[in-house]
């Protein structure tokens, strides 16, 4: 009988698939929220669509730290600007 996973004849195997897509989207979703854009406009850009279905992305969302490193880039940029507007002053 053929083994329906190609994969499972390589001795490699047990390592498992890496979730290519998913650090995709992780990493355009981050590039794109550090450019400025809000989380809602990013799920709608067609790139995110190509990556996979809304379940996809929801699932990609929810097995992630993706939240708390947007809110990292968004408290980093507070205090730039913070110690920017000091520095004027």
């Amino acid at each position: 009988m053929a083994n329906a996973d190609p994969l499972a004849d390589t001795p490699y195997f047990f390592a498992a698939r890496r979730p290519f897509r998913q650090e995709r989207l992780l990493s355009y979703i981050r590039r794109e929220h550090r450019r400025g854009r809000n989380l809602a406009d990013i799920l709608e850009d067609g790139y995110v669509r190509r990556c996979g279905s809304r379940e996809f992305v929801w699932q990609t969302l929810r097995e992630t730290p993706l939240i708390e490193l947007l809110e990292q880039d968004v408290i980093e940029a507070i205090q730039r600007a913070s110690a920017a507007l000091s520095n004027q002053e």
